[in-house]
């Protein structure tokens, strides 16, 4: 073994303080070497001390470095808290502080750097904490620059009789959870409650009325031809009009001046089933009578016209009126009777309330099962064309003539068109059986002209739906070319509500339907909007008078003057003008005296199948 340092230094002090020993004899010998393993251990621990030391250190501030990084990554703000409440460190993470309202933060006390509320709830948990030696989670609140913030905190205890809190902002947490509750009652669109929200709170009404013997009132509302206006317009324009009913409801029902409405929020008596379904419940009312004057306000608020984009747009609506506890003592029936009432108004004409009664049940199981026959008379071909004449009031010959739709069911007979083309419409079936009534009459006027009857004009009536159709000038284009009439024999027919909804895009259909020769006439001008921009606009060839002015022109003066105003101001625009419903002769009289152009209606001939028609047209041709 090689000699050391120290070996050489211990026997060079040896024999300079204790001369005259003999270091190589035992036991000196031993003991040197002893003494020089010892110094080596010694300093071979001390190395492995010093590594050892080296390590920790670097491990410690590689360790620290770490747990730096980990506090500045998470959310939470870290706060080392003695039994008093005393900072004793901390460390603030990437979320929100606003609790706080110094920076100096080590050695403070709460109370001196938060708001005492928040402080309180600190000092109790604290105490909790250390006491219990359990964990704790609590939640505060505060206000910061108008905004409310919303902050967890986690508590566990330190053996140094102290704490570690975890503070996280969680107000987007809170407000996220705030508005999936909201939504679970509430209507996105507009922010009313939902048809669950209205009836749990329909159902606490019930009891209340129930426990102090009062009455309620539930309104059922739906908008008039909303679908036409949202399939037109668009969504978006849809939504919109939403939103504009729906404040135009709430101020309506704020007004009322005998109607208490719920106690705690006024538009909670206001609801949003879905779609344009709207539901309205008045509690503690004093009598139908105070139900009615609110109906009267929607109804009138409802009805002014409204901007949508740059169009304007009117609209209405139907209101059905269920009362407790006179109609029903349950939510749903009551609800359903004010639905089944809602119907009623809207067979009535629309834009009005109706209050519900027994009988109309059995209206509505009626009605269902005229939706069903009426299916059934298309594939059975139940359906027929009536034709009127049309006579030119100079010469008294036949010019034209209107093609209506006819229904004669096997059991019941016939069936007037104002009870069934209303379904039609609404179930969409209009359309398959417009298309019919469109081939049908070209098909029939193509056989009067090989028969060799001179045939003027076959006119045809469109709905709304049908005229908001893209395909539709195609469609006319394809009838007429595989019935062979041309197009300058047919005329189309449609009303003013056909064309005030989505007035442009109606105009481009029309010039692509009068660019393939076929006339265009305004049927029932007077009973809509009679809009004479809309009459310098759009191609139209005739304007037809409704009957309704035309039967008591002689007895009334006002409708004479509108009769005269309208003539004048057709042939104004060099439009031909028919006058419907004429009845009487007093009434052909004045129209021959005001130079109105053509005749249509009873006096003259009702409307006749083909083949009473034909004989007819045999007349008038010898």
């Amino acid at each position: 073994m090689p000699v050391s340092s120290y070996y050489r230094t211990l026997k060079k002090q040896i024999k300079l303080h204790l001369s005259g020993i003999d270091l190589s004899a035992s036991p000196w010998l031993k003991f040197l070497s002893v003494v020089d393993k010892t110094y080596r251990d010694y300093e071979l621990q001390l190395q492995l001390l010093g590594k050892s030391l080296t390590q920790s250190a670097e491990e410690l501030v590689m360790a620290t470095e770490e747990m730096n990084a980990v506090f500045q990554a998470i959310p939470d703000q870290l706060f080392h808290i003695d039994v008093k409440g005393r900072i004793v460190s901390y460390k603030l993470g990437q979320s929100s502080h606003h609790y706080l309202n110094k920076d100096r933060l080590i050695n403070q006390y709460l109370k001196d750097v938060t708001d005492i509320e928040v402080a309180e709830k600190f000092d109790a948990a604290i105490q909790q904490v250390i006491e219990r030696q359990s964990i704790e989670h609590f939640e505060f609140v505060i206000v910061h620059e108008r905004k409310v913030h919303y902050y967890e905190v986690r508590m566990m205890p330190l053996k140094s009789h102290a704490v570690i809190a975890l503070i996280r902002d969680i107000t987007e947490r809170r407000l996220a959870e705030e508005q999936i509750a909201f939504l679970a009652y509430h209507d996105s669109l507009t922010a009313l409650p939902n048809n669950r929200l209205f009836k749990e709170r329909l159902q606490h009404a019930i009891a209340q009325a129930e426990r102090h013997g009062k009455l309620l009132a539930v309104m059922f509302l739906d908008l008039d031809r909303f679908k036409l206006i949202n399939d037109t317009m668009g969504h978006s324009a849809g939504d919109e009009l939403l939103q504009i009913i729906s404040q135009r409801l709430l101020e309506a029902v704020r007004k009322t001046d005998s109607v208490a409405i719920n106690d705690k929020k006024l538009s909670s008596s206001v609801a949003r089933l879905g779609g344009d379904e709207f539901t309205i419940l008045l509690e503690e009312i004093e009598s139908a009578q105070s139900v009615i004057r609110v109906a009267e306000r929607i109804v009138e608020s409802i009805a002014k016209p409204m901007m949508l984009g740059h169009q304007e747009v009117h609209i209405s609506t139907s209101i059905g009126i269920s009362m407790y506890p006179e109609d029903g003592v349950q939510a749903n029936e009551i609800l359903k009777f004010a639905d089944t009432a809602m119907y009623h108004a809207k067979d009535q004409g629309r834009n009005n309330f109706q209050f519900y009664a027994r009988s109309m049940n059995d209206s509505s199981i009626e009605l269902l099962a005229l939706e069903t026959n009426l299916h059934k008379a298309i594939k059975k071909k139940e359906l027929s064309l009536h034709y009127q004449p049309q006579f030119n009031v100079l010469s008294g010959k036949i010019i034209g003539m209107e093609a209506l739709i006819r229904w004669k069911h096997p059991d019941k007979g016939f069936i007037s068109p104002g009870v069934f083309i209303p379904v039609a419409e609404e179930t969409g079936m209009i359309m398959e059986i417009g298309e019919w009534v469109l081939r049908e009459a070209c098909q029939q006027g193509r056989r009067w002209m090989d028969e060799g009857f001179h045939l003027h004009k076959i006119s045809v009536n469109l709905s709304a739906r049908q005229l908001k159709d893209d395909e539709l000038p195609a469609l006319i284009n394809k009838i007429l070319k595989e019935s062979g009439l041309p197009a300058d024999k047919l005329g189309i027919e449609l009303t003013e509500s056909a064309i005030i909804l989505e007035p442009d895009l109606v105009l481009q259909r029309l010039q692509k339907i009068k660019e393939l020769g076929v006339t265009l006439s305004l049927d029932d001008f007077g009973t809509g909007y009679s809009s004479l921009s809309y009459l310098k606009r759009f191609p139209i060839d005739t304007l037809k008078i409704d009957q309704a002015f035309v039967r008591d022109v002689k007895i009334d003066h006002e409708d004479a003057a509108l009769v005269r105003a309208i003539i004048a101001m057709a042939h104004g625009l060099s439009m031909d003008v028919v006058a419907e419903g004429v009845e009487e002769q007093e009434q052909l009289d004045f129209l021959v005296a005001n130079h109105c152009d053509i005749i249509q209606g009873y006096l003259f001939s009702q409307p006749l199948p083909a083949s009473e028609l034909q004989s007819l047209l045999k007349k008038h041709r010898s």
